[in-house]
């Protein structure tokens, strides 16, 4: 398959609709703000309906850390837990954080952030930006979504020259970008690479080179450009990444893995899933051994390997976000596709489960050297 690049029109449609689906902003009184429960809340008395990201956000806001909310779970049920939240902004508003900037998507008619920043990055200054980047760098677009419940937009973008990973065939690459605009958290740049042998897009969200953008002051944007630059030298080539994928290929994926990869393709998939993906194969393994995987938590699992590894199912995965609906009808969308094209990058990034295990040089036990048994 070849890598696919967007025509001009088709760019300037898809910015078109960004814009128009631009998120709207409101500076609104932390006393104006009732929290009613973690999917909606009373602004100046109208109840609207909050995404978890901006629930997140609201408890952000009010200064409690991410980790806070979690023990927040256990020490009250959701009716304390949302009138803790209330009495927590009367008590913020009192000691001087008086406001906070709502952000509203037009299309899902749903807050999707809570920010102190004055103001947001618009998707016209997004494009001016990325306009400065694409042409000063020589990049294709590759694609161009707009989410449907923030309203922001997403870019994958690659240079034309191929990249060859050393020892493995049917394995080159074109690098690049992904470049996203959040009305809630701003601009986030992340490694992008094209698989060439089948064409398929894996982000890199988790890889060090991630740069996130909150404002486009002098000193941002200078800071900014300097990091890009500073990808440009390596040819936007993740830091590593050859040994990644050669590690990949080379480490046996867990049931664990094996069970979020199915579990993250199968509402796309559906029946298929398994000849992408062999799940079911490698439970009846277990079970024809004796071990019933349906039993053991998630921890377990890590420890089980499968017959995969964790390259194959990277690649499942960014097929599934990048090709699927070109091979067969689903019902994947635009938003779906870059989910998975993450999934895969992040599950290429992270630890392994299996990474640390070293090989026995003893197959098996023998008798004879089991000197502890015959002591008395």
């Amino acid at each position: 398959m070849q890598t696919e690049v967007l025509s001009q029109s088709l760019i300037e449609t898809k910015k078109a609709e960004a814009v128009k689906s631009q998120a709207l902003n409101k500076r609104v009184a932390i006393n104006n703000l009732k929290l009613i429960d973690e999917s909606n809340v009373l602004v100046n008395g109208h109840n609207v309906k909050i995404t978890k990201d901006a629930y997140k956000s609201l408890i952000k806001c009010l200064g409690l850390p991410q980790s806070f909310t979690a023990k927040l779970d256990k020490l009250f049920n959701k009716q304390s837990k949302v009138e803790f939240i209330n009495r927590l902004s009367v008590a913020m508003s009192a000691l001087g954080t008086s406001s906070v900037n709502v952000v509203l998507s037009p299309l899902s008619k749903t807050i999707v952030g809570f920010t102190q920043a004055s103001n947001i990055i618009t998707n016209e200054s997004f494009f001016q930006l990325t306009d400065r980047i694409i042409d000063g760098q020589g990049f294709d677009i590759n694609s161009m979504l707009v989410n449907p419940t923030t309203g922001g937009v997403t870019m994958n973008a690659t240079l034309a020259n191929p990249h060859e990973i050393k020892g493995l065939t049917n394995e080159a690459f074109k690098s690049g970008l992904t470049i996203t605009n959040s009305p809630a958290t701003g601009i986030q740049v992340s490694p992008y690479m094209n698989r060439l042998w089948c064409a398929n897009g894996c982000t890199t969200a988790m890889a060090k080179e991630t740069y996130m953008l909150n404002d486009l002051t002098n000193d941002s944007m200078s800071k900014f450009f300097d990091h890009i630059n500073g990808l440009r030298k390596n040819n936007f080539i993740p830091s590593g990444y050859g040994d990644m994928v050669r590690e990949a290929n080379n480490t046996t994926a867990s049931i664990a893995e094996v069970d979020r990869a199915y579990n993250l393709i199968k509402p796309f998939m559906g029946e298929r899933s398994e000849s992408i993906i062999p799940k079911e194969r490698n439970y009846n393994a277990y079970s024809q051994m004796g071990t019933d995987l349906h039993k053991l938590n998630s921890s377990e699992k890590k420890n089980c390997k499968s017959n995969q590894s964790v390259w194959s199912l990277v690649n499942a995965l960014t097929w599934v976000g990048t090709n699927s609906d070109k091979v067969l009808e689903n019902n994947i969308q635009d938003q779906d596709k870059m989910n998975l094209q993450i999934a895969g990058g992040n599950l290429l990034s992270k630890q392994y489960d299996l990474k640390n295990q070293f090989k026995s040089p003893f197959e098996g036990l023998n008798p004879d050297d089991q000197v502890g048994i015959i002591l008395n």
